[in-house]
């Protein structure tokens, strides 16, 4: 399933790409999500080992990003034994200064327990591309104090 979503940001492109190079924010906003995280990896490509609780069940998954191309475009892929997701973020510079990002993930289902949520969440796309615009805004958005 392919979901897509814009999110636009009142920071410039370079401060915007800082906020998803800092491996500490995305660990940030996972643990924020529930997640426990340990990184595993830095840049070039940095990775995290993760897990949750879904569906009253503890769920490891991982997580690894990288900079495909140099201030445009990064590629995050999040994989578990129940589903995965391949997200390409392509960043932009808007005419006022600011920033955004399009990004489209691409989700799939490994497990029939898996299909079937994707299959509902197919019906409330809208809620998923909700949900993915919120995730990008927490990993792009200013730093937190």
């Amino acid at each position: 399933m392919k979901i897509e979503t814009i999110r636009d940001f009142q920071r410039p492109r370079a401060q915007v790409l800082h906020m998803f190079r800092d491996p500490a924010r995305i660990e940030t906003v996972l643990q924020e999500m529930g997640a426990r995280v340990e990184r595993v990896s830095v840049a070039p490509q940095m990775a995290w080992s993760c897990a949750m609780v879904w569906r009253e069940e503890p769920r490891k998954f991982s997580v690894n990003l990288l900079e495909t191309s140099t201030d445009e475009t990064m590629t995050m892929t999040l994989e578990s034994d129940l589903a995965g997701a391949d997200m390409v973020m392509d960043f932009y510079d808007l005419d006022d200064g600011g920033c955004r990002i399009i990004v489209e993930a691409e989700l799939s289902a490994h497990t029939m327990v898996a299909r079937l949520a994707l299959q509902s969440l197919r019906l409330v796309r809208g809620k998923a591309e909700d949900r993915l615009k919120r995730f990008v805004g927490a990993l792009g958005g200013p730093p937190r104090k």
